[in-house]
């Protein structure tokens, strides 16, 4: 059995991550991933790391980050803040421990990229980020795009986006959107020009062959992407109620496999990327991605 530990608890995701692992599932009564445990929890929210124990079936709450090793096979590190991503998963790392680090996997480039150059070094395997790109309408719009991409003329996507989240502004929700449309269009984004009007973006990025409006929405309900091609148009709604589901089954998945579902520049390119966004979107101008 993997014995995974968790630190970031002030997030609703921890709570979730471990009823999905711990608990029964309600319907037949059987754990859905018995060969694995969240067996304890750290946040500096006390009662928060407490929950994780009483309602997720986790044995004990970590006094330090500390506490795990030598206890844990792996960790998932779930802050809410990206900022603080970093900090807390690189001594795993660098001891070669798989890890998962929720969205966004940093707030800042230049910490992911430290990140992925510690797990080069160790041999740590990764995976996260947001899990809105394993939806099966994503998929789906990804496997769309594969099969015509010579046909498409432009496409647009939308989901909800907050430019003033206490989590580090516009690098709390943006990864949602980002990592979707990436997962579907593909990473090779030239540019991006992005404006921005009462608390909302609106970003296109431009492909060798077509461009991609993203719609960054405040307060935004619903997502779904529309592609517009030489054969017709293709509309979808998004629907992403079953991705903590496919996050915690990826994540052992990688467990099991000793490998990860991305490589290590996938997990930088989405921070690339919504930085890019942000300056374009302070300096009005168009910004090309390295």
């Amino acid at each position: 059995m993997y014995k995974i530990g968790v630190i970031g608890t002030e997030n609703s995701h921890a709570l979730a991550f471990a009823k999905i692992i711990n608990q029964p599932d309600p319907i037949s009564g059987e754990r859905l991933f018995p060969n694995a445990k969240i067996i304890g929890a750290y946040g500096p929210d006390k009662d928060t790391a407490q929950a994780i124990v009483d309602q997720g079936g986790a044995e004990f709450v970590a006094n330090s980050p500390d506490d795990f090793f030598g206890k844990v096979d792996a960790m998932m590190i779930t802050n809410r803040k990206g900022s603080l991503h970093a900090g807390y998963a690189l001594p795993f790392i660098e001891k070669g421990l798989p890890i998962f680090i929720d969205k966004p996997f940093t707030s800042d480039v230049k910490e992911a990229e430290k990140l992925v150059e510690a797990a080069k070094k160790s041999g740590s395997i990764i995976c996260g980020g947001s899990g809105c790109k394993l939806a099966y309408d994503v998929l789906t719009l990804k496997h769309n795009v594969r099969q015509g991409r010579d046909s498409i003329i432009s496409a647009s996507i939308n989901f909800a986006a907050d430019t003033e989240s206490e989590y580090d502004g516009f690098f709390f929700y943006s990864p949602h959107l980002t990592e979707m449309a990436l997962e579907i269009f593909g990473p090779d984004v030239k540019s991006v020009f992005t404006l921005e009007k009462a608390g909302s973006r609106i970003s296109i990025w431009r492909y060798e062959t077509f461009d991609v409006t993203l719609h960054y929405t405040k307060g935004g309900p619903v997502s779904s992407a529309t592609i517009y091609t030489t054969a017709g148009n293709i509309t979808r709604n998004i629907d992403i109620s079953m991705i903590y589901n496919l996050e915690v089954e990826q994540f052992l998945k990688m467990l099991e496999t000793k490998k990860m579902p991305y490589n290590y520049t996938n997990l930088v390119t989405p921070i690339r990327i919504i930085a890019a966004v942000e300056e374009s979107a302070k300096t009005s101008k168009e910004v090309f991605i390295k």
